[in-house]
């Protein structure tokens, strides 16, 4: 299993936009394999005066060869993300692995799309 964590720092008042343009555009255009958002959390949980807001966004793929499948085939991405770029300070994507599982060495994992 592949968890994505996007890291997405703004002002508190862009979330309600940014949850907007995933649920609208980004979640209806995504290609296959389909990445599953499985939670989305803000920090701090209240607006502090000058204090940006962290908006985390998790996903799920099944395995490693379907991240890179995804990352081949942009799907909607290549327009949503640019438009999220201007409503936020910083993004940035977490890409996580059970820390309990054998990590494949380079060149073990076919990368075939």
């Amino acid at each position: 299993m592949i968890h994505l964590l996007d890291e997405i720092t703004l002002d508190a008042s862009e979330v309600p936009r940014v949850l907007a343009l995933i649920d609208d555009e980004y979640l209806p255009g995504l290609p296959e394999p389909l990445p599953v958002l499985l939670n989305r959390w803000v920090s701090p949980p209240v607006v502090v005066a000058d204090v940006p807001t962290t908006l985390w966004l998790l996903w799920q793929l099944p395995d490693v060869p379907s991240y890179y499948r995804m990352r081949a085939n942009p799907g909607a991405s290549s327009v949503v993300w640019p438009k999220l770029d201007r409503l936020c300070r910083h993004r940035r994507r977490h890409i996580l692995a059970s820390a309990d599982c054998r990590l494949p060495v380079s060149g073990e994992l076919n990368h075939v799309v």
